[in-house]
């Protein structure tokens, strides 16, 4: 890492918890562009106070992680699993060793599911690869630790009857409006909590939907879904910029444990076991499978970057196909 990357490097990661990644973004293009201008050397014959602390490493990664556009849940689960790793191991990052890590996620699957242990090896794997591109290690000790193999099950989406139940449980105009458009969108989480009343719009029953990775997309809601979210909106006796919102801090942005809670609520005044806001997304990749809808299309729809994860969410939809045309050619 030459000069001009560390000096930068150390302006972003001291601005990262002030600014958004489109300002930092900004600033390191401005610095790029300045900074070449110069031939930049350090200091000769002084003694480095710096120390490369583990503390300073990680502040580091997750500013530019925040510079790449992760959500701040995404970066909440980073944090989780690299802070966890270190509790528990007391190295610094250029002591750690394959055999650390392996022994660690040993320990996580003693409890944890192979689906948690894997997310944590993957965000340590991410993490490590970060640390030899910045040349603060020489090698990842993550990369020849291969994938846990996770069992393939099939959570059903939600029956036609289970739909109707989840709707009819809406005693309010926002209940009413989340429920369609969740069935109607397949939405993730995060992405609702960000939708704005601007984003909208009701002629073309359009939303912008601002996606994992900083990556936009159109998203359609159907007729019903419509005429629930105009009579939400205009109930409302207060401003907010967007269309769920707190109901504390000013009415301003839902959290995900706030969503999470609301149709989890829901969902228990339905009598509906096991609701979950991915469960809606299940659903809706079902239903569209179901209704003849291109794999290419559905990715869009979905939101994915990967074909192969939108397949992951056939794996009901096929068994139901299986079953039918079974039972239609069988002898």
């Amino acid at each position: 890492m030459d000069i001009q990357e560390q000096i930068i490097g150390k302006v972003v990661t001291f601005l990262s918890d002030q600014l958004s990644s489109d300002a930092l973004n900004m600033i390191k293009n401005i610095m790029s562009a300045c900074l070449n201008e110069y031939d930049l050397s350090p200091k000769k014959n002084l003694p480095t106070t710096e120390v490369v602390d583990n503390e300073k490493i990680i502040r580091h990664y997750f500013a530019t992680k925040k510079m790449e556009g992760l959500s701040g849940y995404t970066l909440k689960t980073y944090n989780f699993h690299i802070q966890k790793f270190f509790d528990f191991s007391h190295l610094p990052v250029g002591d750690v060793t394959t055999n650390a890590v392996r022994y660690y996620l040993a320990e996580l699957g003693v409890k944890g599911s192979p689906a948690f242990v894997d997310d944590a090896r993957r965000v340590l794997n991410t993490f490590f690869e970060f640390c030899v591109d910045e040349e603060y290690i020489l090698k990842n000790p993550v990369k020849r630790i291969k994938r846990v193999k996770i069992p393939k099950t099939m959570e059903r989406p939600y029956s036609d009857v289970e739909v109707e139940m989840l709707r009819d449980a809406c005693d309010n105009y926002r209940d009413r409006a989340l429920i369609d458009f969740l069935f109607s969108t397949g939405c993730r989480r995060e992405e609702i909590t960000k939708i704005k009343i601007s984003d909208i719009d009701f002629i073309n029953r359009s939303v912008l939907i601002h996606g994992k990775g900083s990556k936009d997309r159109m998203a359609y809601f159907s007729a019903r879904c419509e005429k629930h979210m105009r009579e939400y909106i205009n109930s409302r006796k207060y401003t907010s910029e967007y269309l769920f919102c707190s109901r504390r801090n000013n009415h301003g942005k839902l959290s995900n444990e706030g969503l999470n809670s609301i149709v989890k609520k829901i969902g228990e005044k339905a009598g509906v076991p096991n609701v979950h806001l991915h469960r809606f997304r299940k659903w809706f990749a079902t239903y569209m499978a179901n209704q003849g809808v291109p794999l290419q299309d559905l990715k869009e729809m979905m939101g994915h970057s990967k074909l192969d994860t939108t397949n992951n969410y056939y794996v009901y939809t096929n068994e139901e196909r299986i079953k039918m045309n079974h039972r239609n050619h069988a002898a």
